[in-house]
């Protein structure tokens, strides 16, 4: 109570302060973010809000996130993740704490998403379909490159989409931890749930570099016309083809 008594000049403005700040409506965000961020339909205040649409700007191309709410923390910013964030649009979903290492890097945390793959042929030359998933229970994040990852990918239904016709491939699944004890690093391991497309291997990667590893075998592996397809990048053998790629940033 003393303590309280002899401060409580600067403790009253500290209190106005923080209550005036909660109240800046959450259209102030459109001047502190980056032009390539749309908000539409914004309500809510900075602290804790929503957009009713949002999207991205990448290459002259707008990635859809949909409906997008947060909830910010601020007393949670030196031991945890003081921003929540999830964005909805049909059924391409994503949620995650986000927060920061000393060092400077960025860490999600309890990070969801849900995407067809489709989302992604806008931006990258992919002919897999399919619905792709993950969790993960934290992924950090610095210079672009991830430092360590703990959680699960899978992809279900996937589908080579060949102009001759798409090749049913089948569902997978990437666990990924820590490459080692100090967390220097993240490797997964890929396996195959089911399909005729059979996929086993391992992939690493780490500040400097990546690795992947890869064997195919199953019906899918065997064909000709699939194998001419993955020439570029695998090597073929009597079971299927082998898959082995490295570089370094």
């Amino acid at each position: 109570m003393e303590w309280i008594t002899r401060h409580r000049r600067a403790l009253a403005i500290f209190i106005f302060m923080g209550l005036l700040s909660s109240q800046i409506p959450a259209r102030a965000l459109s001047s502190i973010l980056p032009g390539s961020v749309i908000l539409t339909g914004v309500s809510g205040t900075i602290w804790s809000g929503s957009a009713a649409r949002a999207w991205i700007e990448i290459d002259q191309q707008p990635l859809m996130l949909g409906r997008v709410r947060w909830h910010i923390q601020p007393w949670r910013v030196l031991w945890s993740a003081p921003l929540s964030l999830s964005t909805t649009w049909g059924q391409q979903t994503l949620s995650a704490q986000l927060g920061y290492r000393l060092g400077g890097a960025i860490v999600l945390q309890q990070a969801a998403f849900a995407l067809n793959t489709q989302l992604l042929r806008a931006f990258f030359p992919l002919y897999l379909g399919g619905a792709l998933s993950g969790e993960f229970a934290h992924i950090a994040i610095d210079e672009g490159h991830i430092l360590d990852a703990e959680g699960v990918v899978r992809l279900q239904r996937g589908v080579w989409t060949a102009n001759s016709g798409n090749v049913l491939l089948g569902d997978y699944q990437i666990d990924f931890s820590s490459a080692d004890m100090a967390g220097a690093g993240t490797a997964g391991a890929l396996k195959t749930m089911a399909g005729a497309l059979v996929l086993s291997g391992e992939l690493s990667a780490t500040l400097t570099g990546y690795q992947v590893a890869i064997q195919a075998t199953g019906p899918v592996a065997r064909d000709e016309s699939f194998r001419k397809a993955m020439s570029m990048l695998a090597i073929p053998n009597q079971e299927g083809f082998s898959v082995s790629l490295a570089g370094q940033y």
